[in-house]
């Protein structure tokens, strides 16, 4: 998705680089906590302690969901814009 937001933005096709690009960020930060999560619970306790650095993780994971635009604005967008779903904000 990252590789066809950046083909879309080199041709011009700035709408459909934008939504591409919201929609990578919405599947690699969903992807990134259910993978540290599944970590988690793998280890069980262990999975917060220092030597297996994924407290760490966790906090990073929940801020790619988040940062710089919540997965509720990508959303938005992607409906408002794709869809044709008037705006809901």
């Amino acid at each position: 998705m990252t590789q066809k937001a950046a083909h879309l933005y080199d041709a011009g096709d700035d709408l459909g680089a934008g939504e591409a690009a919201n929609m990578a960020k919405y599947a690699a930060g969903e992807a990134c906590v259910k993978a540290v999560d599944q970590a988690v619970h793998t280890l069980g306790g262990n999975g917060l302690t220092r030597e297996f650095g994924l407290a760490r993780l966790i906090t990073a994971a929940r801020v790619s969901r988040i940062a710089p635009v919540s997965r509720e604005m990508i959303l938005n967008y992607v409906s408002h814009q794709t869809l044709g779903l008037p705006k809901s904000y």
